[in-house]
């Protein structure tokens, strides 16, 4: 080995025959590994010169020992709190993941701002990117090694990013609105130009032959919101089912169609892409799309620390599926007109 080059977790798994994932869990104690497997890591890591201290291998590498996590939606936190549910879930799940493998992890609001150039991270974990996200392409400027949760939508080919198969998933919803006799389908769908929005768009308008599209910005406020809904759902040739972007508008038109004399289910479908206590507490409760935001976070950490590891490029984003929650505001008997 070139004594110049640093040793890297990479040298260690090659030299033990595993893979880096159980180096890196061989140890940091996060999962179990056979006392032969930790003797075979030790002994490769002995004959390298790796250390497996985060301090004392900082000094010799340069590296933090932490990573960099941006949240990108700009409406995340907008409103309540119970609003950014589903954001919570994801942050937290990463900065679970990352507590296991030992790892630091330190939120960055503002990329652009002049005092994050001196932020002391090994990487960056970007959630939930843009179209041509101006983030994600600061960071590659700088050479910072990046993986996203979520697919920049407009860069398919960048592979070190963990995605959703929202296509399967919302096929499947409109599927069973239709079982369930729905013969007009409308999508409220978010204006955030990002992958959770663009991809479920294209879904529905590859399933429904006479699209119903409607934006409803993530940025509203509820009586904005519900200014936009009651007219869709009181005209004469309106939807039987309405699928919508957030939660927490799909509960609002739930309450605008009550206003309305209009019976979830029976005279109205209601489904969320999303997923929060706004959906579950709803009444009806409301079928919803989870994004799996703890699955996310597992896969998107591992990719991570892999890379800071020395793994090999992916030669495609890792694709998990979200979970279709089934519940009674689309459960009207088959054929009720």
């Amino acid at each position: 080995m070139d004594a110049k080059r640093a040793v890297t977790i990479r040298d260690v798994a090659e030299r033990a025959k595993v893979s880096i994932s159980t180096v890196s869990h061989a140890f940091s104690g996060s999962r179990p590994i056979s006392q032969a497997t930790k003797d075979r890591v030790t002994r490769a890591a002995v004959e390298l010169g790796y250390d497996p201290n985060p301090s004392a291998r900082s000094l010799r590498t340069g590296r933090s020992g932490i990573v960099g996590l941006i949240l990108r939606p700009r409406y995340a936190l907008v409103g309540t709190s119970d609003r950014a549910e589903t954001f919570n879930r994801l942050v937290g799940a990463v900065a679970t993941e990352m507590l296991r493998h030992k790892t630091g992890l330190l939120h960055v609001p503002d990329i652009n701002d002049s005092s994050a150039a001196r932020v002391p991270m090994d990487g960056c974990i970007v959630a939930h990117p843009y179209g041509d996200d101006s983030v994600l392409t600061e960071l590659l400027r700088r050479g910072v090694p990046v993986v996203t949760v979520e697919e920049d939508p407009s860069r398919p080919e960048f592979a070190w990013a963990v995605r959703l198969d929202y296509a399967t998933v919302v096929t499947a919803l409109l599927d069973h609105l239709r079982e369930h006799g729905a013969e007009r389908v409308a999508l409220l769908t978010g204006s955030e130009d990002n992958a959770w929005n663009r991809r479920t768009r294209e879904a529905y308008l590859a399933w429904c032959g006479e699209p119903r599209v409607h934006t409803l910005s993530e940025g509203l406020t509820r009586a904005d919101a519900a200014e936009l809904v009651r007219p869709l759902l009181a005209s004469r040739d309106r939807p039987d089912a309405v699928v919508v972007a957030t939660s927490d508008f799909a509960a609002l038109v739930t309450e605008v169609a009550g206003s309305l004399g209009l019976r979830v289910p029976e005279d109205l479908l209601i489904a969320s892409l999303t997923d929060s206590e706004h959906s579950r507490l709803a009444s009806p409760p409301i079928t919803a799309m989870d994004l799996n935001h703890e699955g996310l976070a597992k896969q998107a950490v591992e990719l991570m620390l892999g890379r800071l590891a020395g793994a090999a490029e992916p030669t495609e984003a890792l694709v998990l599926d979200p979970v279709l929650h089934l519940r009674a505001s689309t459960s009207r008997a088959t054929g009720t007109p």
